[in-house]
Order: structure tokens, then sequence, then C-alpha cells
């Protein structure tokens, strides 16, 4: 199950990224990272845009914490 926290929704409404594109990108993110957290992040390049989802795995559940798109060249892989 995938979990949005309310700070998630407030950014991804701020921002105009829907549920769908989030579910998109953990479905088909082929790279995970993690931030100095720990949170994990799942990214996929689309439309000249990067979509970054920080999230968090606890039991069987996805919990987003937050998400943003940038075109910042220092987040597209190699």
């Amino acid at each position: 199950m995938i979990i949005f926290t309310k700070h998630a929704l407030e950014r991804m409404k701020q921002r105009a990224i829907t549920k769908d594109e989030i579910i998109h990108v953990l479905t088909n993110s082929k790279e995970r990272m993690k931030d100095i957290l720990g949170h994990s992040i799942a990214q996929l390049d689309g439309n000249g845009k990067i979509l970054r989802i920080f999230f968090v795995e606890r039991d069987k559940d996805i919990i987003v914490i937050t998400a943003y798109k940038t075109s910042k060249e220092k987040y597209r892989t190699k």
C-alpha cells in the first residue's frame, strides 16, 4: 500500500504532481538511493524534468514523504 503523508499531499498540490505520477515513478524507477536521513529516493526522467520521490518503507507499506520536479543535471543518472 502507498500512503501519502499530509506534507506530501500539500507539496504535491503546490507542485502539480499527481498520485498517478508518484505511483508510476515508484513502480518504474530502476535505481533507488538514500538521503542523509536514510529516506529512500526514487526518480524518473521525463519531459525534460526529473520527478524525485522521497519515501520510507515500513512493513509492506511505502510512505511518501515528499516529491518534486527538477531539471538540475546533478540528479540525472548516467
